[in-house]
């Protein structure tokens, strides 16, 4: 399947910035189960892009004139292939073992683990997924980029990005490699357009998907753009600024079968 992606983010500032830098992670790679046919990244100031430790394509932007708008777009074409899980080699998995502060586990997280996290085959790793989304139901603008697997877990509700670090915060409980993945989703359900995120477990070699939030498990609809420990890893988009004030982000994605 062929998708053609358009994604616009536009910050606006109540005052000039002096100063920005945007750290960008928003253009696909050719690996797994994707080909990149064309992608472009725009966006005004000086660009420089490089792999991070992650072999993420990492571009640093730079504005030094001042602002009270910036836009950043990216858009191309990628090729799926349907399958449920990919090798990917780039980094050991044992990388992948270790809480983060934000996907530790508390007392409340640590009890439902003991409930719910049954096994650590594919199966066990499913039905524990399904438990953490009936525990948390997907609830837009319910959290923020802060907040943690555990306050989530507690708040009872969150989105793609809580569902990810909670299933994470579970799996790696059970000492199982498991990874943070940024990216888009092919979906009619217009809640969902937006940049995505889902965990990956590794198991038997190979890196097999956990939507929670959809409870997907095969790569159908599923874009890469980067993977990492946690959301601060993979953030499609993250910055500091000199001066500007208050701030206002909306984004606009498109995911198309062409």
């Amino acid at each position: 399947m062929n998708l053609v992606i358009n994604h616009q983010t536009h910050y606006n500032y109540e005052s000039a910035v002096k100063r920005s830098n945007q750290y960008i992670r928003l253009t696909p790679q050719t690996f797994g189960h994707q080909i990149v046919h064309a992608w472009q990244l725009a966006a005004p100031g000086i660009k420089c892009t490089q792999q991070d430790g992650f072999g993420n394509i990492w571009t640093s932007l730079t504005v030094n004139q001042p602002h009270q708008e910036l836009l950043i777009m990216a858009q191309g074409e990628v090729e799926i292939n349907p399958t449920e899980a990919i090798e990917d080699n780039r980094l050991s998995p044992m990388f992948f073992t270790h809480a983060t502060e934000t996907t530790a586990c508390h007392e409340p997280l640590l009890d439902f683990i003991t409930q719910y996290g049954k096994g650590t085959d594919r199966s066990d790793l499913i039905d524990l997924s399904a438990a953490i989304l009936e525990r948390m139901p997907y609830t837009p603008m319910s959290t923020n980029v802060l907040t943690t697997a555990a306050e989530a877990f507690d708040l009872g509700q969150g989105v793609c990005q809580d569902h990810t670090h909670v299933f994470l915060a579970c799996a790696r409980h059970l000492k199982l490699p498991a990874r943070y993945v940024s990216g888009y989703l092919h979906s009619s359900d217009s809640t969902h357009l937006s940049t995505h995120a889902w965990a990956e477990v590794y198991l038997n070699g190979k890196w097999y998907c956990f939507d929670t939030s959809n409870q997907l498990f095969s790569l159908d609809h599923h874009v890469y753009l980067a993977v990492g420990r946690d959301y601060f890893d993979a953030a499609p988009v993250r910055g500091t600024r000199q001066g500007g004030g208050e701030e206002s982000m909306r984004a606009l994605v498109q995911v198309l079968a062409s």
